[in-house]
């Protein structure tokens, strides 16, 4: 139950989150790996072995070929607007300007007039439109120490926070302050610099899914699942901050397989030995396979023509049910 926080964590990435009041100078986390390695030598050593044994496991950008087809790419991005992350390697700035089609998982991102307006129609993924809220779900305690990370970081009354369905105000809450900050100033995020970028290319961008659909998939999660998640995200505290620091160095070290190593293992205190559950199935397959199979047959409809740039989030190439695997079984 304790480590599903760090799973719906990823997922929220995918839809940013509220408004904050912070300053980008708040950033405070600190890379964790090196803190495991000196600590936590048993743990390391799991990651190590399940990292290495994950198909794909290691790279960000992938040279996708067919006899007879102009060469095609898929580039593992993160839904950030961290400085550190909006550069592009020469290599993939080449393998970009060479593409004639950019396809991200959603186009409505390019515009966030639209993209606000997308989200307010469909309310109904993201709010209870039944009577009921978050008071009837969760314990006295529970909503206490919500009401006060609500107030703190995102100026909201709990009477107002209480609405939100627990992924989308988990998304809300999870980020770090520097990065909320970020996003309360519009900074763009990897995925959409990369849109700004083949704009004014001229290029063709197509979308593999779209903003409802991932409303759609976050809403379908287990509620028990999200709620739990919600919890456990005021427990974690500061260490949040941590988490996603350290996600962002092993991303810029192009270490994906080991970023989802970790998250599984992700306990309120510490670091703990992975195992199977119910939780994390039901996400992987909901999350990340189901959308992976969707994502994979969309693109293969460009792809077919080649010169595509396809820009997905990176935890979706890794693993036996990953984007990579699927094309390559795809021949």
């Amino acid at each position: 139950m304790k480590r599903c926080i760090a799973r719906i964590t990823i997922a929220a990435l995918v839809l940013g989150s509220g408004p904050a009041f912070a300053d980008e100078s708040l950033c405070t986390g600190k890379n964790l790996i090196p803190q495991i390695e000196v600590q936590e030598p048993a743990i390391a050593a799991e990651l190590a072995r399940e990292a290495a044994a994950t198909p794909y496991g290691v790279g960000l950008t992938w040279k996708l070929e067919k006899e007879g087809l102009k060469p095609s790419y898929l580039f593992g991005t993160i839904h950030l607007s961290d400085p550190r992350l909006l550069t592009l390697k020469p290599e993939v700035a080449a393998a970009f300007d060479s593409s004639t089609v950019l396809a991200l998982e959603i186009t409505e991102v390019l515009d966030p007039k639209k993209m606000a307006a997308v989200a307010f129609s469909s309310l109904k993924y993201s709010t209870y439109g039944d009577g009921t809220t978050l008071d009837d779900r969760l314990s006295k305690p529970d909503i206490a120490s919500l009401d006060s990370a609500v107030r703190k970081k995102l100026g909201l009354p709990w009477v107002v926070a209480r609405k939100m369905k627990p992924w989308a105000l988990m998304g809300a809450l999870a980020l770090p302050a520097c990065e909320m900050a970020r996003k309360r100033a519009n900074k763009q995020v990897v995925d959409v610099s990369l849109g700004t970028r083949a704009q004014k290319q001229g290029k063709e961008i197509v979308p593999l899914e779209t903003l409802i659909s991932q409303l759609q998939a976050m809403d379908s999660l287990p509620e028990a699942v999200s709620i739990n998640g919600l919890v456990q995200s005021i427990s974690l505290g500061s260490r949040m901050d941590d988490l996603f620091e350290t996600m962002i160095q092993l991303y810029l070290k192009e270490e994906t397989a080991t970023v989802w190593a970790l998250m599984r293992r992700v306990g309120e205190k510490g670091f703990v030995p992975a195992k199977k559950n119910a939780e994390y199935a039901a996400f992987q397959k909901i999350i990340v396979d189901k959308r992976n199979q969707t994502m994979v047959a969309e693109a293969e409809s460009h792809l077919k023509n080649g010169g595509v740039f396809v820009a997905v989030g990176a935890l979706h190439l890794p693993g036996q049910s990953g984007m990579l695997n699927i094309l390559a079984q795809n021949g």
